[in-house]
């Protein structure tokens, strides 16, 4: 073994010459191989396959690595464009929300025309119920006042509680305390609309004091009344969707408001006071 590998370099030169001689010599016109030409073929031969096999397979991982590297930059190529249409569609529906909202509002803005308005957006909720209050961006410094209404896309969304310089706090129709002298715009019967946290998760407004000889239906539009100190009159509230006799001979209803209070985002300010009440204002 120690011979091969000390003359190894000579075996190679003296083999490769060998093959070269056999090869030659193989070309010559009429020429018929003997045994030990046509043994030193078969090996040449089946070497040279076992050697063009290894370099196909070897060619072909290649390739395969190539492709897997081509294909993964491909991948991420089509994952980052990917992305960025989602992130294009995310804010393309958002804009056609914000949009929807505009439309809405200007919807309401225009049914009330009558009333100068100013807009604001929600900047802050209530931590503990949002439901029932949220701050706006507007106060004292673009003429904001205490029980001014406040309008948002459907109708009614409640009153200017508390005003600062510049942010003024909303409470809505569904607060617990809230109170608004409404009427049926069919009948004109009165009622009071107030709020209530049990009803307000289900999305309802209660009116009491509806008289016995009121006539006030499911499906009758609900508005505020002329009678409110606060409110100006006609302003649409939501719609009558349940009715109960009490023991008292009164009757009360379950109102659904227009607003969804759990989507809103802008909403409208009417900077006109309908109260003769002394307005004060909180810093």
């Amino acid at each position: 073994m120690s011979f091969l590998h000390k003359h190894k370099k000579y075996l190679i030169i003296g083999l490769t010459a060998f093959a070269l001689m056999a090869m030659a010599y193989s070309s010559r016109d009429n020429y018929q191989p003997g045994p030990i030409e046509r043994g030193f073929g078969f090996v040449i031969t089946h070497t040279q396959s076992f050697f063009m096999a290894i370099g196909d397979w070897v060619a072909g991982r290649v390739d395969f690595f190539v492709n897997m590297n081509q294909l993964h930059a491909e991948n991420e190529r089509l994952h980052e464009q990917i992305l960025m249409y989602q992130i294009e569609n995310a804010r393309l529906l958002h804009l056609e929300e914000d949009n929807a909202v505009l439309s809405e509002l200007l919807i309401v803005h225009n049914r009330y025309a009558q009333y100068p308005m100013l807009g604001a957006n929600i900047i802050a909720l209530d931590p503990s119920n949002w439901f029932d209050t949220f701050t706006i961006d507007r106060g004292l410094n673009d003429g904001i006042m205490r029980d001014m209404a406040v309008l948002a896309p459907g109708g009614l969304g409640g009153r200017i509680s508390k005003v600062g310089h510049n942010y003024a706090q909303v409470i809505t129709l569904v607060e617990d305390t809230s109170a608004v002298s409404a009427q049926g715009r069919r009948s004109g019967d009165w009622g009071m609309v107030r709020g209530d946290s049990n009803l307000a998760s289900h999305g309802l407004l209660r009116m009491e004091f509806i008289g016995d000889t009121a006539d006030i239906a499911v499906g009758d539009e609900i508005v505020t009344s002329a009678t409110s100190s606060v409110y100006p009159p006609g302003i649409h509230i939501g719609y009558v969707v349940e009715v109960t006799q009490l023991a008292s001979g009164m009757r009360s209803a379950l109102v659904r408001p227009s607003v969804d209070f759990t989507r809103l985002s802008t909403v409208l300010v009417i900077t006109e006071l309908f109260t003769h009440e002394l307005i004060s204002i909180e810093e």
